[in-house]
């Protein structure tokens, strides 16, 4: 599949270039602001990028910085302009960056569509096996990104919980210590996978805002567990830096009637903290009051151990690349076994994410890990679904 990143900030405009730009084995993807273009090819590959150069109500060349932004980290997408704001000076410019074409709005459409159909063949002649069978050609589709704004204000996001059970020798019923909320979205909606909806949030420094319906969706679902178990709850870190977190994520927990104790916060490092006094600040509040801090998806990013420096968490979560086949895997069994010393020897647990297997489970125990996740105890599921399963064991309150 021919795979068509479209950027124009008018959607009127986007859906004709969805139509006229429709081909067998063409996959195209619109968007209407620049921010959403940068998210979606940091989440996807595409074949091929199609941009306008007024891309932002501010005015200006905007679409520059992304056909700066394509050419630096995807040096092998083709990149064309169609545009309605060009001269001389504005081709020599996008030629000079990489530009395979630049034409103009709307009179250069039946042209930008006989150059992707022509570079689709090339591909496709470049790529073929002659040993190969040719599978037939599959029908065109077009996927559409939302204004987030107006994505968010449908009020979207739902959560699915999945649980923390501690490591023991045996199989079910495993005990719940805790849940982690995990955010959905609507089913065929790009915006409906996690990864794009954060990335695409960062980017219009929205993060915060999509972290608290995050949890507000998660807390929902909690509540229609019984019992007093913890609730994992993701945040991203630059969040804790913007001053209305605090008094927006207690006055949430005390909607869920939810106690301070039995809430750790997960934090990740996906994006840089630009005010780190402020973190540290909100930080030293949240324990403050109570709450728990768990460092997610330890083992990824660069500077996780300064994160694990600066956090001192109570709780380690393990990336889950760390568990895959760990129990065939030497050098996987010596780093694993050396996180679990370095957690223990700091006070904090240790929880193993992406637990898939019996084999797993058993090995990452017999490696000191305190906790697991995964599929192998339960997928993440409602509240009442988790509630009712006979396999899980959630202790009463005390």
């Amino acid at each position: 599949m021919f795979r068509v990143l479209v950027l124009d900030d008018e959607s009127m405009v986007v859906d004709m270039l969805a139509l006229a730009l429709r081909a067998p084995d063409v996959h195209l993807t619109t968007c209407l602001e620049i921010e959403a273009a940068e998210a979606l090819l940091s989440q996807y590959r595409f074949d091929a990028v199609v941009t306008d150069l007024s891309v932002s109500p501010l005015g200006g060349l905007e679409g520059v910085r992304l056909i700066r932004f394509v050419a630096t980290h995807f040096p092998d997408t083709t990149l064309y302009v169609l545009s309605g704001f060009l001269d001389e000076s504005v081709r020599s410019i996008c030629h000079l960056m990489g530009v395979a074409a630049v034409l103009d709005k709307p009179g250069g459409l039946g042209e930008l569509r006989r150059l992707l159909l022509a570079e689709q063949a090339r591909l496709a002649a470049a790529s073929t096996d002659a040993e190969t069978p040719k599978s037939p050609p599959q029908p065109p589709t077009v996927e559409k990104v939302p204004l987030l704004e107006s994505f968010l204000s449908a009020g979207p996001l739902h959560a699915l919980l999945q649980p923390v059970v501690p490591l023991f020798d045996g199989g079910p019923p495993f005990e719940i210590f805790g849940v982690e909320g995990l955010a959905r979205g609507p089913a065929g909606s790009l915006l409906g996978m996690p990864a794009l909806l954060f990335a695409y949030a960062a980017k219009k420094e929205l993060a915060f805002e999509v972290d608290l319906l995050c949890i507000r969706a998660a807390l929902a679902e909690f509540r229609d567990l019984p019992g007093r178990l913890t609730a994992f709850l993701n945040v991203q870190p630059r969040s804790l830096t913007h001053p209305e977190f605090t008094p927006r994520l207690v006055e949430a927990l005390r909607t869920a009637e939810l106690e301070h104790s039995r809430v750790i916060l997960e934090l990740t490092e996906q994006h840089t903290i630009l005010n780190p006094r402020a973190f540290a600040a909100t930080l030293s509040k949240l324990r403050d009051l109570g709450l728990r801090i768990a460092l997610d998806d330890f083992g990824e990013g660069s500077s996780n151990l300064n994160l694990f420096l600066d956090l001192r968490p109570e709780f380690l979560k393990i990336s889950s690349a760390f568990c895959r086949g760990v129990e065939q895997d030497p050098f996987k069994q010596a780093l694993v076994r050396s996180t679990a010393e370095m957690a223990a020897r700091t006070g904090a647990k240790t929880v193993m994410e992406a637990v898939e297997t019996p084999e797993e489970a058993e090995e990452i125990r017999r490696l000191g890990i305190d906790f697991g996740q995964g599929h192998f105890f339960s997928h993440p599921r409602t509240g009442r679904e988790l509630a009712a399963d006979e396999s899980l064991h959630i202790p009463p309150a005390s």
